[in-house]
């Protein structure tokens, strides 16, 4: 974790807005890491902390300041293609070279392309002493956060809002648009953080802040979507794909401790473990896997991944609190700066304090797949019928013969629906079933924002477009990926997501759709991939049903009441007040139902319960 601030057009010290104990405070608020430190001089300020991991983390300093060049690295980075990178840019791979030692010689050797050259999880910024400029970048899919705040007098980056809030005479507002969206849980923010003068540095992303003119962020890759078309299967893209995916497992199963993964046992957790159980740095006795239950068919199903592999320790919570306030999200909020923007993270604090005690210090984590590598590809037809490849819709049609016919036939009458007519519905219901203010909603445009997230306009209906414009993968993810983040290294722990690898991600979009989805199976490239790893009844399970809720309700925290004119003034703004106190009064009748729509009133309410924690803050 770093931050940086840099003077740009004032008279000012960086001295005069923060010291480097007070970042250092910030950016570790539970415990010290294992390595920090503090560079500066009159035009900039520069603070780290880093949890040793990796085998050359252990030999890392922070920050790091280059020998040749003077230029100072602060970062948060765990580099897969070291070699790659050696070969190319001249150095010796030795161990003691770390990679924060690396990375400013990429700027050398490819000046605005060197961040594509970059595989891992990394956010970072290099300050140049001699040119008095700043150059930030953050790694591919947005594993590591990365914030900033700039005027034209000041730059501050750090890898929290936390850390930003640290430093004096920012004069931060919290954003109306990201808490409501944040009130009806619609985390799609990617750009915009809790404070408006607070801005996310994007994935796949870089930044060049120098002493005069406007920084704007740059985008510096895209994922390549053009898939060669076929209507016939070749085992040769199963092979690619997991070859793609055990290289993803192994690039993340690197570190000089104990490792551990979460389970959900589902397909893609499930095959994330039946994966590193092979690739372990250490003994198979001392690996350690985690997953909550919630449903009836849970626990037998992560049992039979850890019994197929003889995987000795697995630790299940049962029927975890959801939506938990008091420790857990205390210790978020001083953690992030603001209340995590994915709440499944506060009620896993019992494994990390667990990880904590095995020395535990990486997690893997089968977060990723839904959103591309094994989404359902539900649209395979309607992409062959566009190509004209009638033959094979008629043959991907789920059911018998007959009921293909009719199904063609219906096609030929109406032809298919289009995918983005309905994609998400879910999202705009939450935004607008979420007792906001039809005032602000439409004085904001809000709703427009968020339709445009989630139909963004491209001429193709392609799976490889569609899955690639998702709005939980394009702008969805950075919110969760970013909190887990901070939250985790509270406990020195890191989680690694072999699902968000930019190769496999890549050889996915490169693999032709018809090898996604056989019929009514979708997740299809994948399963083939892992059959022999993982037991038959979580392979081929076409749905995530899990059976019944244990005890027949989900586990939520009660509500506690609270009367429209005691919220917070940002909650007035931006709430209805008739919607709220109706909302509030079936909460109060019905606090045990246990429809889908009671559950996100539910939810409703423990997100504004942390808004008005965060605001009197």
């Amino acid at each position: 974790m770093f931050a940086a601030i840099m003077i740009r057009g004032s008279r000012d010290s960086p001295q005069d807005h923060a010291s480097g104990e007070d970042l250092l405070g910030a950016l570790t608020p539970y415990a010290p890491a294992d390595v920090s430190g503090i560079w500066q001089n009159d035009r900039a300020l520069i603070a780290q902390a880093r949890h040793h991991n990796t085998p050359e983390s252990l030999h890392e300093k922070a920050p790091e300041v280059c020998r040749e060049t003077g230029r100072v690295i602060a970062s948060w980075v765990r580099l897969d293609n070291r070699t790659a990178l050696c070969a190319a840019l001249g150095l010796e791979p030795r161990p003691g070279l770390t990679d924060p030692q690396i990375i400013p010689a990429a700027p050398r050797q490819w000046g605005a392309d060197c961040a594509a050259r970059l595989e891992g999880d990394f956010s970072f910024v290099i300050y140049d002493p001699v040119r008095d400029e700043a150059y930030c970048a953050r790694d591919a899919i947005g594993a590591k956060p990365f914030y900033y705040f700039v005027t034209e007098s000041l730059l501050v980056a750090a890898t929290s809002v936390a850390a930003i809030r640290a430093v004096k005479g920012l004069n931060l507002t919290p954003d109306l648009q990201w808490t409501a969206l944040f009130a009806v849980r619609i985390n799609l923010a990617d750009r915009q953080s809790a404070y408006t003068e607070v801005k996310k540095l994007p994935a796949a992303h870089d930044l060049m802040v120098r002493v005069e003119g406007a920084p704007a962020p740059r985008e510096y890759f895209q994922f390549d979507l053009v898939a060669s078309h076929a209507t016939e299967r070749e085992q040769k893209w199963v092979d690619a794909y997991r070859a793609a995916f055990d290289d993803a497992v192994d690039a993340r199963a690197r570190t000089a401790f104990l490792i551990g993964a979460e389970s959900s046992a589902g397909l893609d957790s499930s095959s994330v473990v039946a994966t590193l159980v092979d690739r372990l740095p250490h003994a198979r006795d001392d690996f350690h896997c985690f997953g909550m239950a919630m449903f009836e068919d849970e626990p037998e199903l992560l049992l039979a991944t850890a019994a197929m592999h003889d995987i000795r320790h697995t630790h299940i919570l049962l029927r975890p609190r959801i939506a938990p306030t008091g420790d857990s999200f205390t210790r978020a909020l001083k953690a992030i700066g603001h209340p995590p923007e994915h709440e499944q993270m506060l009620q896993v604090q019992p494994f990390l304090e667990q990880c904590r005690s095995l020395g535990i210090r990486s997690l893997l984590s089968g977060y990723g797949g839904d959103e591309v590598v094994t989404s359902f590809a539900r649209t395979l037809t309607t992409e062959l019928w566009h190509r004209h490849a009638y033959g094979a819709v008629f043959d991907e049609l789920p059911g018998s013969p007959v009921r293909r016919l009719a199904e063609f036939g219906k096609l030929l009458l109406k032809g298919p629906p289009d995918p983005r007519a309905t994609r998400d519905h879910g999202m705009t219901q939450l935004l607008e079933q979420g007792c906001l203010n039809q005032e602000f909603l439409r004085d904001s445009g809000l709703l427009e924002q968020v339709q445009r997230w989630l139909t963004p306009e491209h001429p193709d209906n392609t799976l490889n477009v569609l899955a690639a414009s998702g709005a939980g993968f394009r702008h969805g993810r950075a919110a969760r990926l970013e909190s887990e983040a901070n939250y985790a290294a509270t406990f020195g722990i890191e989680y690694r997501y072999p699902m968000f690898d930019r190769a496999l991600i890549q050889q996915f979009f490169a693999t032709p759709s018809i090898e996604k989805r056989r019929r009514d199976m979708g997740r299809y490239l994948h399963r083939r991939a892992m059959q022999g790893r993982l037991p038959d009844r979580i392979l081929w399970q076409k749905t995530k049903w899990m059976g019944q809720k244990l005890n027949g309700s989900t586990n939520l925290e009660p509500h506690q009441p609270v009367r429209f004119e005691e919220l917070p003034s940002i909650l007035q703004l931006i709430l209805d007040r008739s919607f709220f106190e109706q909302a509030q009064k079936a909460q109060i009748d019905a606090p045990d139902e246990a429809t889908q729509s009671a559950v996100r009133r539910a939810l409703f309410f423990f997100h504004i319960r942390q808004i008005a924690e965060w605001a009197r803050g």
